[in-house]
């Protein structure tokens, strides 16, 4: 009997394949009958009617959906004044000495196109005030028809384990689409699903737990962000017309010197809508795409509102064009981004673009124009060194002779990573020589006094030997030029 309810499944999703949705609607209908045969048949105690009884319930339910599409077809054949005959007589003239037109090959593409996406009303988000009052009306719209179909297509395919697994994962979705409709919710008619749970997923949900506080120095440029971003919002009277704050920041510097750290904390401290974009979001291997992925960022950050959209490394999205090496996607690409900061498009006052860089000499002089304010985050000087050591000292203990003030001295030239490291290097020196030529068990056995030891003099001094600067005096020079010649601050 199984065999049988096995071949009424592939004989369903034969007729679901070719539009016949009756005899798609009968094929189920047997199959339905042949469970309920067998159920009557077993005993009560029989460890398989729990499976047969869900897959009995998911089998009604196909049958319900399947007879609603079969009424809305012939509703629409109705409708259209269409009649479609299956007799040989009403079919096209045919001349056995002509061969016949090749099959059309329908092709598919992994992100489907803006059309089908515009004709398919599946992700078109509503409230619960549309779906209650839809509860009542036919069961089959069209994404059930769509679900249906889907189902049909694998029904040959399915076993009876896995037709069990359809009712729980089913009444998931249902659970999921019935949301609450108060949260303000991006219209994304008109772009494709796929390419907006793109930029979905680099809406930053969780705030990270960076606070101005907690970057030493970088004063001007802290003001700057703060006068950009969370002013703004505190005072929305004053910052009109001439007063508009600024639509573009621009933070060039050494690498390690706090450009993603300020980023971080622009994302903690203010209340806007932040977007961590980077290029990988931004391209695309199909063509089109990565233009559309620009858009639909820039649309969606008009949408969420005061937004704030962060580009690291920037100059690998958007580096100066006319190049021989350039390819013509990716100036597409580029010319998008410029015109969606700066051109044609809606009012982007309410959105900052916050840039960061390490070669500024790269970016496009378009961009560079419409990054209004160009800053320098220089490497730390003695006073910043000092508070880097402090915070990255706060949570060790560190020996009374140790002067946190030579060891910034002695620091000079480093970056605010670079004095990471060696904290962290420092931190690490007591215990190298406190397990040094034991076992593991013996490491484990240890207690934490035992390991834990204050940082020395001594430590800090191995640390500095051991880890060298990684940016050279050439290339703050370079820096400091770029920063002379097209520095805003």
């Amino acid at each position: 009997m199984e065999w049988e309810i096995s071949e009424s499944y592939r004989a369903a999703k034969e007729a679901a394949l070719r539009r016949k949705y009756d005899q798609s609607a009968l094929f189920l209908r047997t199959a339905l009958s042949l469970i309920e045969r067998r159920l009557n048949s077993i005993s009560v105690d029989d460890p398989n009617k729990d499976q047969l009884v869900k897959v009995k319930s998911v089998l009604k339910l196909n049958v319900e959906r399947m007879n609603g599409i079969a009424d809305v077809v012939s509703q629409m054949r109705q409708m259209a004044g269409v009649t479609i005959s299956s007799s040989p007589i009403d079919a096209p003239p045919s001349d056995p000495d002509v061969w016949p037109l090749p099959p059309l090959t329908k092709k598919t593409s992994a992100i489907p196109s803006p059309k089908s996406a515009a004709k398919k009303q599946t992700y078109s988000r509503v409230d619960n005030k549309t779906k209650k009052s839809s509860v009542g009306k036919s069961p089959c719209t069209s994404a059930g028809c769509r679900n249906i179909t889907k189902r049909a297509n694998s029904l040959g395919r399915a076993s009876m384990s896995e037709l069990s697994e359809v009712t729980p994962k089913e009444e998931g979705d249902n659970n999921s689409n019935e949301k609450g409709g108060n949260e303000k919710v991006f219209d994304d008619r008109g772009f494709d699903k796929e390419l907006v749970e793109i930029i979905e997923r680099d809406i930053m949900q969780k705030r990270p737990d960076v606070h101005w506080n907690d970057i030493a120095g970088l004063d001007e440029a802290k003001k700057l962000l703060k006068e950009a971003v969370i002013l703004p919002s505190v005072m929305p009277n004053f910052f009109k017309g001439i007063r508009r704050p600024w639509r573009g920041v621009c933070m060039v510097g050494p690498p390690g010197t706090g450009k993603t750290m300020l980023a971080k904390a622009v994302a903690t401290e203010s209340q806007t809508t932040f977007f961590c974009v980077s290029s990988a979001t931004l391209t695309s291997k199909y063509r089109g795409d990565s233009e559309k992925l620009v858009q639909l960022l820039f649309k969606m950050a008009r949408f969420y509102a005061p937004s704030t959209i962060f580009i690291d490394e920037i100059d690998s999205l958007c580096s100066r064009r006319g190049a021989d090496s350039e390819h013509e996607a990716s100036r597409r690409v580029k010319s998008e981004l410029l015109t969606q900061m700066d051109g044609c498009s809606p009012d982007v006052s309410r959105v900052l673009v916050l840039a960061a860089t390490n070669f500024p000499w790269d970016l496009d002089e378009a961009l560079r124009r419409r990054l209004e304010k160009r800053i320098y985050i220089p490497l730390p000087d003695k006073t910043n060194r000092f508070q880097l050591l402090k915070l990255a000292l706060a949570e060790v203990s560190i020996d009374e002779e140790v002067n946190l003030e030579t060891v910034a001295d002695s620091l000079d030239g480093y970056s605010g990573a670079d004095i990471t490291n060696v904290c962290r290097e420092a931190a690490m020196m007591s215990m190298r020589v406190r397990i040094a030529n034991l076992t593991a068990e013996e490491i484990k056995a240890l207690k934490q006094e035992e390991v834990d030891l204050p940082i020395t003099s001594n430590d800090f001094s191995q640390a500095i030997q051991n880890t060298s600067p990684s940016v050279s005096s050439t290339d703050v020079q370079k820096y400091e030029k770029w920063i002379h010649d097209f520095g805003a601050a």
